[in-house]
């Protein structure tokens, strides 16, 4: 579907002259939906992670499973120590074919106020599938943006090729869509740490170069950082080939320490003079520009 019709690019003046980056970190159960049955061993290094974050003293935007809010309450309080902004990525974040949207996000937000007492800003979707129908959904539960979208490609999940690569405004649902950022129009590999464990090297060396973008929101996941012991209960066998071996590639080798990785891409960040910004942040100069 071609949406472009659809959306009004943001005219983000207040960034354009400026080195900024986003880090979202998704705090949900293991490896996603990749699992028939959900666990949550990764929660175990959620102490480890904050201590990270305190020494490298980054912001960071939280997008918080909604059941996590229910079932381990004290770990979100962990994040309390942080420069953190929380919002909400589903509520059970089901496979998008076997859920339904209007009740993980409805469900979501209720355990979200529940545990805040105010409503969430920010949605995002698991696995990045987005419908354009699911942001009536959001519109009418009062999100203000979203932050879902890859502008890329991903085998049995989306071909998002047509899509803009920066911030845009939905304009039937008065929202804005904040997405993953890719290198450009025509070169869209998003800008991860997945895509450095898949990539190797080459790809870390395409980040320092002059390619970067001036404005970038990546994200991780506590599986991205460390190697899970429910990473053998992946069931890989529905998936085609060049799907298993992805997550063969990112998930499934414990030769890669992904928070060293994760330090060597702040590094890169910092030594290039990259403000780090939390996402209700970059939708409040966005918004403003959008109602001048």
């Amino acid at each position: 579907m071609n949406w472009n019709n659809k959306f009004i690019r943001v005219n983000h003046h207040p960034l354009e002259c400026k080195k900024v980056v986003c880090l979202t970190l998704d705090l949900e159960q293991d490896y996603g939906d990749l699992l028939e049955i959900p666990a949550y061993s990764g929660l175990q290094y959620v102490p480890t992670l904050i201590s990270f974050f305190k020494k490298s003293d980054i912001p960071l935007t939280v997008f918080v499973q909604g059941s996590l809010f229910e079932m381990f309450p004290g770990i979100i309080e962990q994040f309390s120590s942080l420069d953190v902004e929380f919002e909400l990525h589903s509520y059970s974040h089901r496979k998008y074919q076997s859920s339904n949207v209007r009740n993980e996000v409805e469900t979501g937000k209720r355990a979200y106020n529940k545990y805040f007492s105010k409503d969430p800003k920010g949605y995002r979707f698991p696995s990045g599938i987005i419908n354009y129908s699911d942001y009536e959904i959001l519109a009418d539960n009062g999100f203000k943006f979203d932050s879902s979208v890859f502008p890329s490609w991903r085998p049995g999940a989306f071909n998002n090729l047509n899509m803009p690569v920066n911030p845009y405004y939905v304009n039937d649902y008065k929202m804005i869509e904040l997405p993953f950022t890719v290198f450009s129009r025509f070169l869209r590999v998003p800008v991860s740490l997945s895509y450095i464990k898949l990539l190797g090297l080459p790809y870390l060396e395409l980040i320092k170069s002059p390619l970067l973008p001036n404005f970038v929101i990546t994200n991780v996941h506590i599986h991205d950082l460390f190697m899970l012991p429910t990473a053998s209960r992946i069931n890989n066998h529905e998936f085609p080939s060049l799907n298993k071996y992805i997550y063969n590639k990112i998930y499934q080798q414990n030769n890669i320490d992904g928070l060293l990785l994760l330090k060597q891409l702040m590094t890169i960040f910092k030594k290039r003079h990259y403000t780090f910004l939390k996402l209700e942040n970059i939708y409040d100069l966005n918004n403003a520009n959008i109602n001048k």
